[in-house]
């Protein structure tokens, strides 16, 4: 995990590409007999923040309405974000930190929806701890100095009038790093997702202290973004409409059905059984995380905005009005049941 300034740095790189390729990013949607293309940008392997968009994939749904969906896998945000803006992918889906320092640099682009607009991060204890008050002097797992994964557990502990000033902590790494040094007795608490969570309750050698997403149902996950650009073009305004609208329909289908949700993700990773699946997605139905309509949030912008900029992540809050654009969602949604 970089440091913030590094990301800065990246991000500023980000914006400055977005000026000179511009004009590449209209030609991104093509079409050959009625049929449209979107090239989806993507910062990590497929897991379940994927999950509503692999529905619609890979049951066929966008097929059947004439859109095939490229994916590009890259490594991490900054990459995916800094593709869309120099044209060679026409959206992403990347953490609020990228994005807000993105806009602020200068960058052209809008939030437009999410299959995951909401966290599902867990604060795990050693075994011997059970109760927040019980890290106040422990060290805690985080993927680098002064991210989401440091500051999320020190803001948690401060909502609960505890005192953060002897809490040490170690930069790790990613969701399994950080369980394995809790494991091993390296670090005495961590944040995780839901589905490292599961993982970590199966092995029974730590304890779930507190859901993140329970105590701030507000702070935000990932966004779909695209250059503002695209939104004025309208073949491709249309082709991320059906995008959208299958995100919708898939996010509704792991609300309903978790256990026909659960094999088609467990087809893409096939090391993810059903049996581990199930659970994590119920879990994460009871967080109410998916983007059933949608997944765009003003309120969570508001929220996340200023945590990151309190928190030194962004150089400034960023407000709805500038980042989001409900147009797509407002059509998308115009054809589905409520």
């Amino acid at each position: 995990m970089k440091s913030n300034a590094t990301r800065r740095q990246l991000i500023r790189c980000i914006a400055a590409s977005a000026v000179v390729f511009a004009t590449l990013g209209a030609s991104g949607t093509t079409h050959a007999q009625g049929k449209s293309k979107l090239r989806l940008v993507l910062p990590t392997p497929a897991t379940t923040y994927q999950l509503p968009f692999l529905i619609a994939k890979d049951t066929g749904w966008f097929a059947q309405r004439g859109l095939e969906v490229e994916e590009i896998f890259v490594n991490g945000d900054a990459t995916a974000l800094r593709m869309v803006l120099a044209g060679s992918g026409d959206i992403t889906v990347v953490g609020p930190p990228t994005v807000f320092q993105a806009l602020n640099e200068g960058a052209k682009i809008k939030y437009i929806g999410s299959p995951q607009p909401l966290v599902d991060y867990q604060i795990l204890g050693a075994k011997s701890i059970t109760t927040l008050a019980g890290l106040g002097d422990k060290t805690f797992a985080s993927a680098g100095p002064s991210d989401m994964t440091t500051e999320i557990p020190r803001l948690l502990l401060r909502k609960s009038n505890i005192n953060t000033d002897k809490v040490r902590f170690l930069q790790v790494g990613g969701h399994a790093a950080r369980l394995q040094a809790l494991e091993a007795g390296k670090v005495q608490g961590a944040m995780v997702n839901t589905l490292t969570t599961v993982i970590a309750q199966r092995n029974g050698q730590v304890n779930v202290i507190a859901n993140v997403a329970k105590e701030f149902p507000q702070l935000g996950y990932v966004m779909y973004t695209v250059q503002a650009a695209a939104l004025e073009d309208p073949a491709k305004f249309k082709a991320l409409e059906i995008f959208i609208q299958g995100n919708i329909i898939g996010a509704r289908t792991i609300m309903k059905d978790p256990d026909a949700a659960a094999q088609i993700l467990s087809k893409r990773v096939p090391d993810l059984s059903l049996d581990l699946l199930v659970p994590v997605l119920k879990q994460l139905n009871a967080s109410n995380v998916w983007g059933v309509d949608g997944g765009l949030d003003p309120a969570m912008v508001a929220f996340t905005s200023d945590a990151l900029s309190s928190w030194k992540m962004i150089d400034k809050p960023v407000t709805a009005k500038e980042i989001i654009d409900d147009r797509v969602v407002k059509a998308a949604l115009s054809s589905l049941p409520k």
